[in-house]
């Protein structure tokens, strides 16, 4: 074909609607853009964007099957992508372990309540109700999974994303109400404890434990855990996790779809020295 030909056939197609291959990737990006403003608004989370992908087995559960295929792929791509190993642990007891402490409960009925294994992405929402256009989501409670910024006396920079299995509720600097289990603490080491430390924080201590902190003497505590640890995260070394550092909710599981986000992440960590994932 001559280039005169040429010419005239892409004049013909371009006349027909095809776009320049820039024009369709700023299309994609901008209704990408749109859809993750949406979502913020919507489903109100403390986060750029509403999505986190898991890099820990803290969560899997042992009869989960989704979770099971990840599992076996983490063997494979442990040393390249995970931090730790990936092994089954306390996930067939987890239940029991909130039943014994918690009499009445039915874990059956939590979110989340097949676990989510390294390699998911979790969708996640408002951590407590507010921050959304329209109130479609009520306040955190026993059973939830949340996603909490870490205090500075633990190791790490990733949030993590465990389920809350008990509530301290701060009312006026003193506690109001508990729920749920403390674990390995009592009322008197929140009393004599990890309250002050809150308190110490607001006052303006250059020490203060904690990077988030609440600014007024009414709020709460959480304790938190993993369903595949055998004890909470406080009774490991963790502080009791106050609501101004718990960023998300999870709420829908969409399985493997965090190992591409896990690969991007490592080059932008081995690149930048930068993480956008949450652990366990």
């Amino acid at each position: 074909m001559s280039p005169a030909k040429q010419r005239v056939s892409s004049e013909k197609k371009a006349s027909a609607g095809g776009k320049p291959l820039w024009k369709e990737i700023l299309e994609v990006l901008g209704s990408l853009i749109v859809i993750l403003i949406l979502l913020r608004l919507l489903l109100g989370a403390n986060m750029p964007v509403p999505l986190v992908a898991v890099v820990s087995c803290s969560m899997l559960h042992q009869d989960d099957y989704i979770g099971s295929i990840s599992y076996a792929f983490a063997d494979v791509v442990g040393p390249l992508l995970l931090d730790s190993s990936c092994r089954y642990d306390a996930s067939s007891t987890w239940q029991q372990w909130i039943k014994d402490r918690n009499p009445g409960a039915d874990p059956t009925k939590y979110p989340l309540s097949s676990g989510f294994s390294v390699g998911d992405m979790i969708l996640v929402i408002t951590p407590d109700g507010k921050g959304t256009i329209l109130p479609f989501f009520g306040e955190a409670k026993l059973g939830d999974v949340v996603i909490y910024r870490r205090d500075r006396r633990s190791t790490g920079n990733e949030p993590i994303i465990h389920r809350v299995v008990g509530i301290v509720n701060v009312k006026d600097g003193a506690i109001g109400s508990v729920d749920g289990t403390l674990d390995c603490f009592t009322q008197k080491d929140f009393e004599e404890k990890f309250i002050p430390y809150v308190l110490s924080c607001q006052s303006g201590n250059p020490n203060c434990l904690y990077k988030e902190f609440p600014k007024t003497g009414t709020f709460r505590f959480y304790i938190t855990k993993g369903d595949n640890n055998r004890g909470t995260d406080q009774c490991s070394g963790i502080l009791p996790v106050t609501d101004s550092q718990v960023l998300a909710r999870g709420w829908i599981r969409v399985p493997y779809l965090g190992w591409l986000k896990m690969v991007l992440n490592r080059i932008l960590s081995v690149l930048f020295g930068v993480s956008f994932l949450v652990s366990g």
